[in-house]
């Protein structure tokens, strides 16, 4: 869906609060029910002017005096369009102007509460039900909010605004055909979605359809979003766990099917890309470990899809040569997710492998990008090339370490401390590797950290290491 909830946003408005004459009709006194009046009023305004923050505040203190399902009905709207607007915040208004607060996830949560509460109170009205589907939508919750919108039909079958917007959901995802099924055949529930063929190597996404991992993943070079459901997935097809029950049911129950298939997969070959969020922040190298606060509302969100998926982002810095986000970057693992209660994220990362990226575009408020893997130019083995960098590799883990002891005993009454670790030294046998442990060494400016990202030569990388740990050691000596 390219815009959840688009026709949502249109069909929906903030309704005014009424005034009521007589005070048996108010429910309470006349000054406390004119409060109320005044604070509903003001929250419409700020919803009409975008200033939805605003307008939640001053439906939340309404609500407090007076519960009543206009003003709750208003605050659900003003929670599902804040959403909305943060996933649509684009990425370079972020990068530049950060916010802090509530993730889109989270506000759409809280729109879902308000409207189930309507519901609870009035539910004869068609209003509640578009709510509940709008907050659905936009937590990617296409199945519910289908089953919303049918069930607010059974209450106005004649509602143009719930069928317009039933229509929207199907039209946008592939639900709907589904739904309809009173029933499958058995071979049917083996069938992958896009190739409508018995499937082969079944991967299950974490929405919970399965299809085959070959047409999973020439879907998601045009997009990474379920060809089902379209909610968003980082599963990375060609790596993610194939689904080993249902491969073994079909094997066992298709057996002859099965093997036309695996000879049909055989000749045929699946180019694709790999698509991967950005995090823009710093220069990452491989090998590095890192430990990051996760405030902003975009990337609350993004962190949630992550965990969902491979558990894998790449980040990325602004280069300071151009003003814009650098061609180059490195994928990081999330090793430690901690969610804290205020809605933040404390990760701990490390940084695998680098990777151009090909072309980015926005997604929710953050990047996405398709990516090439970067790795140094290979030297033959057994060349005289490759003899020379194990040695220069050898050469300089000695010096490494010689280093790292005496950088240890400088460091100890020193107020600010670097962890220096001998036991995650990788061996010299992958020069690639040692060089950007190598690298994780010593304190550069993020502009040279990039510069060693974008390098391909593992041996300049180690010789220019060697000669900034030689220029490192004198000061300590200094000092």
């Amino acid at each position: 869906m390219t815009s959840p909830g688009g026709v949502f946003s249109t069909a929906l408005v903030a309704e005014d609060f009424p005034w009521v004459e007589r005070e048996e009709e108010m429910g309470m006194a006349p000054d406390t029910y004119s409060e109320v009046f005044g604070l509903a009023q003001r929250g419409t305004l700020a919803f009409r002017d975008r200033r939805f923050d605003e307008a939640i505040s001053c439906y939340t203190k309404a609500q407090n005096l007076r519960p009543d399902p206009i003003i709750l009905g208003n605050r659900s709207l003003a929670f599902c369009r804040l959403s909305q607007l943060l996933r649509e915040r684009s990425a370079a208004d972020s990068e530049y102007q950060p916010l802090n607060g509530l993730d889109p996830t989270t506000h759409a949560e809280l729109a879902l509460k308000d409207a189930e509460k309507i519901l609870s109170i009035n539910s004869n009205s068609p209003r509640p039900y578009l709510l509940k589907a709008y907050a659905l939508i936009l937590m990617e919750h296409y199945h519910e909010a289908r089953e919303a919108l049918l069930a607010g039909l059974q209450v106005d079958p004649l509602s143009h605004v719930l069928q317009t917007c039933l229509n929207d959901l199907d039209r946008n995802t592939n639900i709907a055909a589904g739904a309809r099924r009173a029933s499958l055949d058995r071979t049917d529930d083996f069938e992958c979605t896009l190739c409508f063929k018995l499937l082969y190597e079944p991967v299950t996404t974490p929405c919970g359809h399965s299809f085959c991992r070959s047409c999973l993943h020439q879907s998601m070079d045009h997009g990474n979003k379920c060809p089902m459901c379209r909610t968003v997935l980082f599963i990375g097809p060609r790596t993610y766990p194939l689904s080993v029950t249902l491969s073994n049911i079909i094997q066992r129950n298709f057996p002859q099917e099965y093997a036309e298939r695996r000879s049909e997969h055989e000749t045929m070959t699946y180019a694709g890309v790999d698509l991967m969020p950005l995090f823009v922040m710093d220069v990452v190298l491989p090998s590095q470990k890192m430990a990051l606060n996760i405030f902003e509302p975009r990337y609350r969100l993004m962190v949630r899809r992550i965990m969902e998926g491979n558990h894998r982002m790449g980040m990325v810095t602004i280069d300071s040569a151009t003003g814009t986000v650098a061609d180059c970057g490195c994928e990081v693992e999330i090793l430690e997710c901690e969610p804290l209660p205020d809605g933040r994220f404390y990760l701990e990362v490390e940084g695998t492998r680098r990777f151009r990226i090909l072309r980015s575009w926005d997604q929710d408020g953050y990047r996405v990008a398709e990516v090439e893997w970067l790795r140094d130019r290979p030297l033959p083995e057994g060349s005289q090339e490759r003899r020379e960098l194990m040695e220069m590799a050898n050469e300089a883990s000695e010096m490494a370490r010689a280093y790292i002891r005496r950088a240890r005993e400088t460091i100890r009454t020193a107020r600010r401390t670097r962890h220096l670790d001998l036991e995650g030294m990788p061996g010299p046998q992958d020069p690639e590797k040692f060089s950007f442990w190598l690298v994780n060494l010593i304190s550069l400016r993020p502009s040279d950290r990039l510069d060693m990202l974008r390098l391909r030569d593992t041996r300049e990388r180690i010789s220019s290491s060697i000669r900034l740990l030689s220029d490192a050691e004198q000061g300590c000596r200094v000092q």
